[in-house]
């Protein structure tokens, strides 16, 4: 058997029973998800789905760490920094899941991961190429710290918003990881083939497609850890600091997590035009939005999973084609004023909807 194929097996193999074993600890320490005005589900359903990857992940650390040496950092040993890392951001969420910390809390845990990627790993953006046709733009020296920060933090919390609907996140995230490898033209190493076969193993208890693994949810830890590991791929090949090579530019890295990039800025940018708090939970998304045009879970899924190869199919055919970094640039701005202007009216007929079926059931009490 092929090294790349006893990792998949054990990866997938290893987060189902972690997943089967963590769902009955669960309910004894509390980490479940109960249903509310946000969340639409039947039942207390464990929140261990990252936890269980996580887990697979330090196995597989343990049996193929040095595989995946070169993967992340120019750095001798980056495997051990990086399960750190993400050990913080899962540690945290799971307290989090169970006892809910403050906001301030939750961000001084992400900076000082970012922190931790940027210096442990040597992963920070230096220079952003020509964005808008006058020059490079060049962020040496300090600028890249603070700017790097803001990149780690946004797609972590991109990806922890956008959790929120049965088998989002684990297809988004599959998107993601193929893209990756499409893009750079690399060959699957020992991190993205565990977190690919986790996250396969992750759906079966998600959507529910073996009813011997209980239902599970990633919970903050998964989605928080997802977001890291893709920006710290995403980061790894977008400079020449790895091995002296650059894989992608980074505008053509954009395209990869497009649409988690979306939703998160449409969410935030409605909520401040509303007077509403940006950082407030709300039933703000596209997940929340498939469900309120009356979308079943699987039509909502579709939908969701259809977007989400958009930005990274247009991304790979701009970047074959030999596209400059500028025309990429703004066809990715354009298409997010395109997803806004149709975001914007798909909520119009969502809230019209919901005003109407109310309005008929207060009628018909």
């Amino acid at each position: 058997m092929s090294s790349l194929l006893l990792q998949s097996v054990v990866a997938f193999l290893s987060t189902l029973v972690f997943l089967r074993i963590l769902a009955g600890l669960a309910p004894r320490i509390g980490l479940v998800d109960a249903p509310n005005q946000r969340k639409v589900h039947e039942g207390e359903i464990p929140l261990v789905g990252g936890v269980a990857i996580y887990l697979a992940l330090l196995l597989g650390a343990a049996l193929w760490g040095d595989e995946g040496i070169n993967s992340l950092s120019a750095h001798g040993q980056p495997i051990g920094l990086f399960l750190l890392a993400g050990g913080i951001l899962v540690l945290v969420g799971v307290i989090d899941d169970i006892r809910s910390i403050s906001v301030f809390a939750r961000i001084l845990t992400e900076v000082c991961v970012a922190l931790l990627i940027i210096e442990g790993l040597d992963l920070r953006a230096n220079n952003l190429g020509d964005l808008i046709g006058t020059g490079p733009v060049d962020l040496r020296g300090w600028v890249a710290y603070p700017f790097t920060v803001v990149c780690v933090f946004g797609i972590i919390n991109a990806y922890n918003m956008l959790d929120g609907m049965d088998g989002v996140l684990g297809i988004i995230g599959l998107i993601t990881l193929f893209g990756f490898h499409l893009f750079t033209n690399t060959t699957p190493g020992f991190i993205t083939v565990f977190i690919s076969m986790s996250l396969l193993a992750f759906l079966v208890s998600n959507l529910g497609l073996w009813p011997a693994i209980p239902k599970t949810f990633l919970g903050d830890s998964g989605s928080k850890l997802m977001g890291l590991i893709v920006v710290s791929l995403i980061l790894s090949v977008a400079d020449a600091q790895v091995a002296g090579l650059k894989y992608i530019e980074p505008v053509t890295a954009l395209y990869l997590v497009g649409l988690p990039l979306y939703d998160m800025t449409f969410t935030t940018l409605r909520r401040v035009f509303r007077g509403h708090s940006p950082i407030r939970p709300d039933r703000s998304h596209i997940h929340h939005l498939m469900q309120d045009l009356g979308l079943s879970d699987r039509r909502g899924l579709l939908v969701i999973s259809t977007l989400g190869l958009t930005s990274p199919f247009l991304g790979l055919m701009l970047a074959r084609s030999g596209a400059s970094t500028p025309y990429q640039f703004f066809i990715f701005v354009g298409l997010f004023l395109l997803y806004c202007v149709l975001m914007h009216q798909a909520w119009v007929v969502a809230e019209r909807r919901l005003h109407v079926g109310g309005t008929h059931q207060r009628a018909t009490l």
